[in-house]
């Protein structure tokens, strides 16, 4: 993987946990416009390879950072599936069953980053 990637993996990261304990969500194009040129233009699978990159440093006894951004960005939200099932986790088939294991983990992730 590129070196760009893996930075900003880095920087993606940081500003996930920032957005969970703000205890909100995001899109792409925040994201862009938080990290601007840390950020490079990436296709839909070079995105969730990062978003991969992002969660492989969370312990799996704690819910995926990159639920906020799948939560907050519509076009991410099938994306979760295949960050999830790269990580070695289970997801839900069904559409409506993601929808709510993506808002499950949102909570989650704003519980956890809420007492940090």
């Amino acid at each position: 993987m590129p070196e760009s990637l893996r930075s900003a993996a880095t920087a993606i990261r940081g500003a996930l946990k920032k957005t969970a304990r703000e205890q909100t969500t995001t899109t792409w194009a925040t994201l862009k416009r938080q990290l601007g040129s840390v950020l490079p233009r990436m296709t839909a699978d070079e995105r969730v390879s990062v978003l991969i990159l992002v969660d492989q440093q969370t312990p799996k006894d704690q819910p995926l950072l990159s639920s906020l951004i799948a939560a907050g960005d519509p076009s991410l939200t099938s994306s979760y599936r295949k960050i999830v099932s790269a990580l070695g986790l289970d997801a839900p088939e069904g559409d409506d069953e993601l929808r709510d294991v993506l808002e499950a983990d949102v909570q989650q992730v704003h519980f956890h980053w809420s007492h940090l």
